[in-house]
């Protein structure tokens, strides 16, 4: 945060950045404003706000092509319809297929543009969920502590998604939807990491639909197996817990008993959660 502050050249108060009046030391209401000498020159570089709107503009009409051909027919079907209709035609007929599914050079530079312009979208959904539910779990007198994490994964200095002086917390918002290998290792070692912490503050895992709280209490798959692509979370473990060959479930019930798993859709706004359902 900006703050106002004192000048101590004696020229009076005024904000280093304002643009409206402000008090001389002889109370005397002055512009804040100095105008440049003849010889100085204020740079107008037009040029970044430029390429910025451009940007924005090619990311729009991006945008409403590939809503315009997703609406005909959800993708799966769309692309499994192409498949049935591509065996056994030739060149001609490709052309033709291409033609009548909408598929145009227009359609695959659109996809491109969005792909660039939104490659980070998981970045702003974590963000989004974080702070949408942070105003419903935060207590009266709950301080955030430590700059939260709201960009997907942590870094050294900052090994939860949200710190305060009352609980460390961990969230995960990405939907299962039966090949979820890499996401059940993922919130296993953030179970395990909020499980590691030693500070006595209350350690929450936050997640979305009810699969991921099933396989943390039911799967018999070892610890070992969960954490192996994730070796920091693994030599935690080890010398934490120790050796890792119990099952998922099994550490989910004792060495993280204290661990509180909630369900995100009961705290984010109805129009999100209903999408969620």
């Amino acid at each position: 945060m900006n703050a106002f502050t004192d000048s101590s050249t004696g020229s009076g108060i005024c904000p280093p950045a304002a643009s409206g009046a402000c008090l001389s030391p002889a109370g005397h209401v002055s512009s804040g404003f100095t105008a440049p000498k003849k010889s100085q020159t204020v740079p107008m570089d037009t040029s970044s706000a430029h390429q910025d709107r451009e940007e924005a503009e090619r990311l729009s009409t991006a945008v409403a092509l590939l809503a315009a051909f997703l609406s005909r027919q959800p993708l799966t079907q769309a692309l499994a319809s192409l498949e049935h209709r591509l065996e056994g035609a030739d060149g001609m007929a490709v052309l033709r297929i291409a033609e009548d599914s909408h598929v145009v050079p227009e359609l695959l530079a659109s996809a491109f543009t969005a792909r660039e312009s939104l490659g980070r979208i998981n970045d702003l959904i974590h963000a989004c969920g974080i702070l949408l539910t942070l105003p419903h779990i935060l207590g009266d007198e709950e301080r955030i502590t430590v700059r939260p994490s709201l960009g997907a994964g942590n870094d050294p200095s900052r090994p939860y998604d949200l710190e305060t002086d009352q609980r460390i917390a961990e969230f995960k918002l990405a939907r299962w939807r039966g090949a979820d290998a890499m996401r059940k290792r993922q919130t296993f070692k953030d179970l395990v990491m909020l499980a590691a912490d030693t500070s006595g503050r209350r350690a929450e895992l936050f997640v979305i639909g009810s699969e991921p709280s099933s396989f943390l209490t039911t799967s018999t798959s070892t610890a070992a197996w969960a954490l192996n692509r994730t070796p920091g979370a693994l030599r935690t473990f080890t010398t934490v817990f120790g050796p890792p060959s119990m099952s998922v479930a099994q550490f989910t019930a004792t060495h993280a008993a204290h661990v509180q798993i909630t369900d995100l859709r009961d705290l984010l706004p109805a129009p999100v959660a209903a999408l969620l359902q």
